[in-house]
């Protein structure tokens, strides 16, 4: 990774630990995450995402924590769960979940990277699981899960009936009080999202709320207001780049 980047990320992870002048440190999950950019047998695209996916602000921004378990929904070829491994460190545990319909996808090349990440016990702490979500072996045990960029897909594809199922089947695996962090390329009305490959935020705030969630904040933290939304989120130049919108709920304590 671009050096001058990685020093870039280090400062903007630095937090003060005392009055002016005191030592300051780096946050000890950003640390991890920021050594693990840096790490071999990454997919080769990654490094390409890690400038606007900014990693360390979005896991802090879900509110990932050392000793986690954690369950990456739809993890495709293993960005999320990568960064979810450091972030939560060698006494948590991360879930990677594709469905086996992921696995078929651009012929098997998402399982086929998933599982590369995995080769040599490079990340000891994760777990990949082909499992449909209604299927999946979790009750009230996770602290946290991430969908990330893909409620678009299933909403699409499926309708509010299958996104409002995938959303019961996370909540069923969170603790009581688990967090759900959700990210989606940003659509507006009017546009053909299922084309474009995006979601209006107020539909996704609104499935959420509707599965019994209850949402504690969003974030632009991923926003690009060069992006117009009216082009695919693989156009040239836009690709990796998208308007996105961060989204933290929580599940119910009763």
């Amino acid at each position: 990774m671009n050096k001058t980047l990685i020093s870039a990320l280090i400062f903007s992870c630095v937090i003060a630990t005392g009055h002016s002048g005191a030592e300051e440190q780096v946050d000890p999950m950003a640390a991890r995450i920021l050594q693990q950019l840096k790490s071999d047998g990454r997919n080769e695209y990654d490094a390409v995402k890690d400038p606007d996916r900014k990693p360390v602000e979005t896991m802090q921004f879900f509110g990932v924590n050392a000793g986690m378990t954690v369950l990456d929904m739809t993890a495709g070829n293993g960005y999320n769960a990568e960064i979810l491994s450091a972030a939560v460190g060698p006494n948590g545990i991360v879930y990677a979940q594709n469905s086996h319909f992921v696995t078929t996808l651009i012929k098997g090349a998402l399982h086929k990277a998933m599982r590369g990440r995995l080769e040599n016990n490079r990340l000891p702490n994760v777990r990949y699981i082909v499992v449909d979500s209604e299927d999946m072996p979790f009750d009230k045990s996770i602290d946290l899960a991430i969908w990330g960029f893909n409620i678009h897909d299933v909403y699409n594809r499926d309708g509010e009936a299958a996104t409002l199922q995938f959303l019961a089947d996370i909540k069923r695996a969170l603790k009581p009080g688990g967090v759900l962090g959700v990210s989606e390329h940003v659509g507006v009305a009017g546009n053909d999202n299922a084309q474009l490959h995006r979601l209006e935020t107020s539909i996704v705030l609104g499935m959420l709320e509707k599965a019994g969630f209850v949402v504690e904040e969003t974030s632009d933290l991923l926003a690009n207001p060069d992006d117009d939304h009216s082009q695919s989120i693989y156009a040239d130049g836009l690709r990796y780049r998208t308007d996105r919108i961060l989204i933290r709920a929580r599940k119910p304590t009763s």
